[in-house]
């Protein structure tokens, strides 16, 4: 047989900065368990359906955030794009530039220009970096979608 106790679920909420907590007993009919008691089946059965109808409501919330953000996720993936892009060639006029301050002397000119791709090439880094972050977000969007598509099937 299945035990259980009574625990209190944290979520975190990036958006308020702060945290919240589920009282597991708030989910369950009855509300005088103690800490030590065991969880009967049809009160794992309520509490698992309960936290399963919550967790819908934090993906929707998540998804028509990300919907009604579209146009600014499609705008951010293409600068990201971009970014990248523009990185790599940077990248390839870094090396021909280093190729060639290795057969001269450097002077304030070339170490501007070096300088100035130095800070690009952190740009570009930093872009990369966030167009990864939005991929992760746009990948658990579609996880989400997908779990509540089974949802609905079940």
């Amino acid at each position: 047989m299945m035990e259980a106790r009574r625990r209190t679920v944290v979520v975190k909420r990036e958006r308020e900065g702060g945290r919240s907590s589920i009282d597991v007993r708030d989910l369950l009919s009855s509300h005088d368990l103690d800490d030590s008691s065991p969880l009967s089946a049809p009160d794992l059965r309520l509490l698992i359906d309960r936290l399963q109808v919550y967790s819908l409501h934090i993906k929707s919330k998540v998804r028509d955030y990300i919907l009604s953000h579209h146009h600014d996720f499609s705008s951010l993936f293409a600068q990201c794009s971009d970014a990248v892009s523009n990185s790599e060639q940077l990248s390839g006029q870094l090396s021909d530039l280093l190729r060639l301050i290795s057969d001269h002397p450097i002077d304030v000119e070339i170490r501007d220009v070096v300088a100035e791709i130095g800070r690009e090439r952190k740009e570009a880094m930093e872009k990369k970096e966030l167009l990864e972050l939005v991929r992760m977000i746009v990948e658990l969007s579609e996880q989400l979608r997908r779990v509540k598509e089974d949802v609905k099937v079940q």
